[in-house]
């Protein structure tokens, strides 16, 4: 494959190509250090006619592309597939982190257009700078990139007011398996002209096409905010609060989770935060209030509902108010800091699962209860989006038992139980994270054969060589 590099130079100038193994190890390594592959060579356009001219030369080459942002994914999707997968192929790494052409705002319009080279904590800054919000927020919004969010449809702290990312796109151009440039960015919100193709790249995992540009929403920035931690009983105490706040500030409530008493004892062994507590009380809710009216008129609107809360849910035991930003980033860090906890306590079995909110009890009971059927021994970590019913279900060793170990030994029983539960309350094995090759066979699995064959349909179509991401999310 020398003359395809060689070719590459030539052909595609100012590409950077990395053929050292160190750089190739690192590209192919994904965040979990799951799988750890191999490549011809890492390349890092800086614009989209570089990404073009290296989907030609793939295409002439037959050589594979992995697209990678910040390579945060947590299912194997933006490393090449596994050694003896029959996707294996000549592969390189198609790293998206210098393609930063474009960064620009309509304030009018609401809309932000950017490269899909910029991390999601730059875009968000951005935005700000112009008193607006780009309200998608991640744990890895530091390191992950625009262009990762739309592969994986990442969704996040702030889905139950604004939606995933899906929702906060309105156009994007992407390159074609042909090395074409495709999709529309006119930031349009009424667009009935044929099909909306947008929606065929979000959440493909770099399956169909290379984004290289998006157009995304924004919104006015909110000028007060106001942070609560709840004590309650149980999910269903949580979920019962919801309710009652969504029925009177559904307007102002932006992000709501749920963390059980084990995630928040091992945020607190390893980091030093402070969870407010109340003696009968196991679970812990964080739920933000933001406006654009001032703060004390926020405050004391959420003071009064939650006043209420307290007088007519027994169930909910305590709660405390942030008063001041110290506090608000101490709430936080309680929250954001469950998975870096987990993993200081070593491996654990994790699931990324959602269902209606009104059946996450009855999925969590039932999950719970087959775990101890089957007399397994866990120490359930359980935290997630409760808003928008998206659980991650993680289930760890009990103290002193090696983590490895439990995890060779009850991760395959583990996941039949918590996917097939799932599917039975009606819900979904991936909610956020994607299918990537973790769940690829999975994927194949549940779906229906009407269903996976048009999935089929749609990639043979699109990407007739079967070039981008060989391997992941739906497999031919």
């Amino acid at each position: 494959m020398q003359e395809f590099l060689d070719q590459l130079q030539k052909q595609v100038p100012g590409l950077i190509i990395k053929a050292q193994q160190a750089d190739i190890d690192h590209a192919c390594t994904d965040w979990r250090k799951r799988y750890q592959t191999t490549a011809l060579a890492v390349l890092e356009p800086a614009n989209t006619k570089q990404v073009q001219g290296i989907v030609k030369l793939c295409d002439q080459f037959n050589v594979a592309i992995s697209t990678q942002g910040g390579n945060t994914g947590l299912v194997g999707g933006a490393v090449p597939a596994a050694e003896g997968s029959a996707a294996r192929r000549a592969h390189v790494v198609l790293k998206t982190g210098r393609i930063r052409e474009t960064l620009e705002i309509d304030e009018s319009n609401l809309t932000l257009t950017a490269s899909v080279g910029y991390t999601l904590h730059e875009i968000q800054e951005y935005a700000l700078a112009h008193d607006l919000l780009f309200p998608l927020s991640l744990a890895s919004e530091g390191t992950c990139t625009l262009g990762g969010n739309l592969a994986s449809n990442a969704g996040g702290v702030a889905v139950l007011r604004y939606g995933n990312t899906r929702e906060l796109c309105l156009g994007l151009e992407y390159v074609n398996a042909q090395g074409g440039l495709c999709g529309d960015l006119r930031g349009l919100r009424k667009n009935n002209t044929g099909y909306d193709l947008r929606h065929l790249l979000i959440g493909s995992e770099g399956t169909l096409g290379i984004v290289t540009t998006a157009c995304m929403k924004v919104y006015p920035a909110p000028k007060s905010r106001c942070v609560a931690w709840l004590n309650v009983d149980d999910i269903q105490a949580a979920v019962d609060a919801l309710g009652f706040l969504q029925s009177r500030l559904f307007s102002e409530l932006s992000s709501y989770e749920w963390m059980n008493a084990n995630a928040i004892d091992v945020v607190q062994t390893h980091f030093p935060a402070k969870a407010p507590t109340c003696p009968g009380a196991s679970d812990h809710v964080l739920a933000e209030f933001t406006s654009l009216g001032p703060e004390p008129a926020l405050r004391e609107q959420v003071t009064k509902t939650l006043e209420a809360l307290l007088e007519e849910q027994t169930s909910v035991r305590n709660i405390a108010i942030a008063q001041n930003g110290r506090e608000i980033e101490t709430f936080w860090a309680l929250r954001e800091n469950i998975s870096e906890a987990q993993a200081k306590e070593g491996l654990n079995v994790k699931h990324d699962v959602a269902c209606t909110v009104s059946q996450l009890p009855v999925f969590h009971d039932m999950a719970m209860n087959a775990i101890e059927e089957y007399g397994v021994e866990v120490r359930p970590v359980l935290f997630g989006h409760l808003g928008d019913g998206n659980l991650h279900f993680n289930l760890s060793a009990l103290k002193g038992v090696d983590s490895a170990a439990f995890l060779k030994q009850q991760q395959g029983l583990l996941n039949e139980l918590v996917h097939e539960t799932i599917l039975q309350c009606g819900g979904t094995v991936s909610a956020e994270h994607g299918i990537g090759q973790l769940k690829a066979e999975l994927l194949r699995e549940i779906t229906s054969a009407s269903n996976y064959g048009a999935f089929v349909a749609i990639k043979q179509a699109m990407d007739p060589k079967n070039l981008f991401n060989p391997g992941k999310l739906v497999l031919i």
